[in-house]
């Protein structure tokens, strides 16, 4: 189902119309559970109609491979990390034909695609999920934006949601997809659905992706199984519902970077608990908390986060 030659993993238009849905997937070439996800959902929403006569799609949803080469290597990225590359700067070089690097190659790639469907759908409304796992195992959950949408969608894919995450980084998709784009409303959020390389990350992106839909209303309520919801709230059950960002520690050269091993997203921390060693010295959490996203890869520049949970959420 892949087309190798521009990265679209699948695309899927309903009988009446609707919102555009974008899903990317292996952003970072070393998390193939998103791809394999969307190959899956494709062929499920071809065969719906036949074995549910009364399914009906609203709108459009379109599967994108984020980094091609990365991914045909299981590498994160070839020169620089895509998810930090949507800015003005690079836009800017787009624009101007400048020479360009692989990942930014694949950025005007995404974005030619994405503006291909806008100007052919001309959808009122679109949505974007970016589908991540992690190099670390334990809890999925969701990146939500500071619109009020992104967060409700969130709770509705059934896992926990992080907050204040994107003020610690620059140059996401979710930066770049934030509001509006080419004067369409746009409401973005990421999923991580668990280790890279564990099979049950792929049914978890499969059923946010599913969770996405009827949450906007592409798809009616009555026509998702309830084995879907089960999925993600097995897996979150015992996770907060909502947490935020209250500290990073960034990496400059991931050669002295090492994680102590066996950490896990949310698990409890405390206070001056060791956690990584960094060009010799020890690192330590300067905060009670959970834990986030360990890094692990032998890529990045993200040591850790810690969240906190915020109430009544």
């Amino acid at each position: 189902m892949l087309d190798k030659q521009n990265g679209v993993i699948g695309k899927y238009k309903g009988s009446t119309s609707g919102p555009l849905l974008i899903i990317t997937a292996g952003m970072h070439g070393n998390e193939p559970a998103g791809v394999r996800a969307l190959e899956l959902l494709f062929k499920m929403l071809e065969v719906e109609p036949i074995t549910n006569p009364s399914f009906s799609y609203r709108g459009e949803i379109i599967g994108i491979l984020g980094n091609t080469l990365a991914f045909d290597q299981k590498v994160r990225y070839i020169d620089q990390d895509i998810n930090r590359l949507w800015t003005k700067n690079t836009m800017d070089k787009i624009h101007n034909d400048v020479l360009l690097n692989h990942e930014e190659q694949e950025i005007k790639r995404i974005l030619s695609i994405i503006d291909a469907e806008i100007e052919n759908l001309k959808p009122e409304k679109i949505y974007m999920l970016d589908l991540h796992t992690t190099s670390s195992a334990g809890g999925i959950f969701c990146i939500a934006t500071d619109n009020e949408e992104s967060i409700a969608i969130g709770h509705d894919i059934h896992a926990p949601v992080v907050l204040n995450l994107l003020g610690d980084l620059g140059g996401t998709t979710l930066h770049f997809f934030h509001d509006t784009y080419r004067e369409i409303p746009i409401t973005s959020i990421a999923f991580e659905g668990g280790h890279h390389e564990n099979p049950m990350s792929v049914n978890r992106c499969i059923a946010a992706v599913i969770n996405i839909m009827r949450s906007i209303g592409t798809i009616l309520p009555e026509d998702v199984a309830n084995r879907h919801d089960q999925v993600l709230l097995d897996h979150s059950k015992e996770l907060p519902k909502t947490v935020e960002v209250i500290y990073k520690y960034h990496v400059d050269d991931i050669s002295l970077w090492e994680m102590i091993p066996g950490f896990t997203n949310f698990e409890k921390i405390h206070k001056n608990q060791h956690l990584a060693e960094y060009d010799g010295s020890r690192v330590v959490s300067p905060f009670d908390g959970y834990l986030l996203m360990p890094l692990y890869n032998s890529q990045g520049e993200d040591g850790f986060f810690i969240v906190q949970e915020v109430p009544d959420m």
